[in-house]
């Protein structure tokens, strides 16, 4: 209902004209990144349909009455600062102290309103008088891509230096026998992003491995280290047989009786180490934050929470990144505009590895710490579980604080932030379960095996063949993080991005793509353990490690056709590595469409079904459209080129194939018929002599996107078809020369 709220004010309050508004806004395919990160202003799949926001206008007067049956806190957007470039010209603040323009030149460009400018407080007042009127309130409120507020409005203001405080000598406590400290000590910013694991090694598959910390051959050598300047997070010493480590825990944590380890603790830390207390907040941060926040605060009263995203922590030159004093002086001035603990900060660290532990706990200010996890709803398993099952419980707050953190900095919550939720179930559960928990789950391979058994409808056994598949995986997959997209071969041509550990080394898969390849196996042979008809949730992990093991093929077969296609060119060697990489994509999707959770034909009915019987999708850049077509076609460039391929003879700029997917339809009829395109542009040049021609190709590359994303009527299937159990042992059958060096 955002979209409703807006259209509301600009026009009936501002002077900007519908058009202005709707172009501005892009199509319903991308509003999500329209919302938090403002992509608004640059033209993708609009203009947006007035029937289409006054149907999530309504659907979220629903949610919220919903939300509120539960006990749940919906949160709602309060005005971010920008707006069509049409509302500044209308309000005549276009000049030197006036809004900033955006980059595209057009008549649908952003204003970005600086939070001192008198128009900002105007219109964010008029914003949260509608948005309240609409949907009430829960005193929750986002102001994504707020950010920074930087706009070029003014000149930021210099923050005097804060002295260091006086220290005095460190205490050391008597030694305490059978016990470690938890986590290392760090000197330099590049290596806290880990700095707050166990060191101690486990015997449990997935867990993290045991960490170097700084390391001294004496006593006395290790303690002048902790108390010096070069390592702010030491909060004591480990005696170990191989060498005297700088640790960060604030307490003792008993080994036994026995143990060859001992430990020494700072008594006085906070005195000794003098820990900086916090720069003054920035004095132009604090003023966007008090008209971000006074304007909430005015509508909702003081007691309104503000809940900022984090992700602008990773954006550099925004102002909060690179980390240090000045940054912590820019968060500090957003965070003082709201009373103590009214401003909550989303850690939205990619993998889950927390920000907090990058700041070195300096915040000052309560956050819910979450995992971003994937960009784009891309599918791949992944995921570092022994992370994320310990992270939430080594979250501030400390008793006592180490050195280096402000007491202030609380956890207040856990979470996760991924572009797309209906992909690693396993890695989600296990993260949700951190907030009814005391602790970290003791046995992974215990946990992901019980909780195989329960989806299956299966009496618990740690030695069957469910149990063994999900001890395969949490050795593979979820033991390792993998980025937030998708590398493999399947949505990329070619691979590219993926990690280290994934795909084949030579023409050998490497160790964790073999216990994939098991893993599948091992799920297929307990198929005949599995009451008939076979549970979804049985049939759903079967095909997605079946898929997730001929992705990790898809990445050596694809850059096998691409290395075809450079140098001089092969008829042969492009017809053997192009077919083999066609064949590869046909059959998974023959995989894929053996279940209701891996179809394209979803996604676009789903689409279609939106359009209703809207008649105002007009004046879009491939002309006006029924309704259905509109949303089809959103839901259609999304997953290709994102931005539409608007003609078949040039390519979209992009990002091309952001939003991949392993999709039944769209793996057999984009990404295999794409191969097809490239192997007959190679043979043809082949053919003639000369080499691959990468400018006709990005021809054949627009008009491929073009008709596909204007395909209109959704020829897909809705409900599966074939057996996942038979597909699956076929496929393994065909595909198992490629893993016989396996173990």
């Amino acid at each position: 209902g955002q979209e409703e709220v807006q259209y509301k004010v600009f026009t009936e309050q501002f002077g900007v004209s519908d058009m202005a508004v709707r172009n501005w806004t892009n199509g319903p395919g991308f509003l999500t990144w329209s919302r938090g990160q403002n992509s608004h202003g640059n033209g993708i799949a609009g203009p947006l349909p007035r029937s289409f926001m006054r149907g999530q206008w309504t659907l979220q007067q629903q949610i919220m009455t919903r939300y509120r049956e539960l006990g749940i806190a919906g949160h709602q957007p309060a005005f971010g600062g920008y707006a069509p470039w049409a509302l500044a010209v209308a309000q005549n603040d276009t000049g030197k102290n006036g809004a900033t323009r955006g980059k595209i030149g057009k008549d649908w460009d952003t204003a970005w309103i600086d939070g001192r400018d008198p128009l900002y407080t105007r219109v964010a007042d008029a914003w949260m008088k509608q948005i309240i009127a609409d949907f009430g309130t829960d005193h929750v409120w986002q102001m994504d891509a707020f950010f920074s507020n930087g706009t070029g409005w003014g000149a930021d203001e210099p923050v005097a230096p804060t002295p260091p405080p006086p220290t005095a000598p460190c205490e050391w406590s008597a030694v305490h026998p059978g016990t470690y400290l938890k986590g290392c000590a760090t000197a330099s910013q590049a290596s806290r992003n880990h700095n707050a694991g166990d060191p101690h090694a486990h015997s449990d598959i997935g867990a993290r491995p045991p960490e170097k910390c700084p390391s001294f051959q004496t006593v006395a050598e290790a303690e002048a280290a902790c108390v010096s300047d070069t390592y702010p997070s030491c909060s004591g010493i480990t005696t170990r047989t191989s060498g005297v480590e700088l640790r960060a825990g604030p307490a003792p944590i008993l080994i036994g009786a026995g143990a060859n380890e001992s430990s020494y603790l700072i008594l006085n830390a906070a005195a000794c180490k003098g820990r900086a207390p916090p720069p003054p907040p920035d004095p132009v941060w604090l003023a966007r934050g008090k008209a971000a926040y006074g304007a909430v605060a005015r509508a909702d009263g003081p007691t309104a929470r503000w809940i900022y995203q984090g992700w602008t922590l990773y954006v550099r030159g925004d102002g909060l990144n690179p980390v240090g004093p000045t940054a912590l002086s820019h968060l500090h001035g957003f965070s003082s505009a709201a009373p103590p603990g009214q401003f909550i900060l989303l850690d939205m660290n990619k993998v889950g590895l927390g920000e907090w532990k990058e700041w070195d706990g300096q915040w000052g200010i309560p956050f819910i710490w979450t995992s971003l996890h994937v960009f784009g709803g891309n599918q791949g398993l992944k995921g570092n579980m022994s992370e994320i099952n310990a992270i939430p419980f080594e979250a501030p707050p400390f008793t006592p604080a180490p050195p280096s953190y402000d007491p202030a900095t609380v956890a207040v919550g856990v979470g996760y932030t991924p572009e797309g939720l209906d992909q690693n179930p396993a890695y989600y559960e296990l993260l949700q379960e951190a907030a009814f928990k005391a602790a970290p789950e003791p046995n992974l391979t215990a946990w992901l095996g019980k909780r195989a058994h329960r989806r299956y409808g299966l009496p618990n056994d740690n030695a069957d063949d469910v149990a063994s598949a999900w001890a395969d995986l949490g050795a593979s997959v979820y033991s390792n993080d993998a980025g937030v997209h998708d590398g493999s071969g399947i949505g990329l041509m070619p691979a590219e991005g993926y990690p280290s550990w994934a795909g084949f080394s030579g023409q050998a898969p490497k160790p964790a793509a073999c216990l994939i390849w098991r893993a599948w196996g091992s799920l297929l042979t307990a198929a005949d353990r599995v009451a008939t008809p076979r549970p979804e949730t049985y049939t759903y992990d079967l095909v997605d490690t079946g898929r997730e093991a001929l992705s990790q093929l898809s990445i050596p077969v694809s850059l096998n056709f691409s290395g075809a296609l450079q140098g001089h060119l092969s008829a042969a060697r492009i017809t053997e590595t192009g077919g083999l990489y066609r064949q590869l994509l046909l059959d998974l999707d023959s995989l894929l469409v053996t279940h209701p959770s891996f179809l394209l034909g979803t996604w676009l009915a789903s689409a279609r079904a939106l359009g209703g019987n809207g008649t105002d999708c007009n004046d879009t850049a491939i002309g006006d459209l029924a309704c259905p077509d509109f949303m089809e076609w959103n839901a259609r460039a999304q997953v290709t080129t994102w931005k539409p391929t608007v003609s078949p003879a040039k390519l979209s700029a992009g990002p091309i194939d952001y939003a991949r997917k392993h999709w039944a339809g769209l793996v057999a009829d984009y990404y295999a018929e794409r191969v097809n395109q490239y192997t007959q542009q190679g043979l043809a040049d082949a053919t003639s002599g000369r080499p691959f021609d990468g400018a006709t190709m990005q021809g054949r590359l627009a008009k491929l996107a073009f008709g596909w994303q204007t395909a209109f009527g959704n020829n897909y299937t809705t409900v599966p078809i074939g057996d996942a159990v038979a597909v699956s042992a076929t496929l393994r059958q065909k595909y198992a020369h490629f893993f016989s060096t396996c173990p």
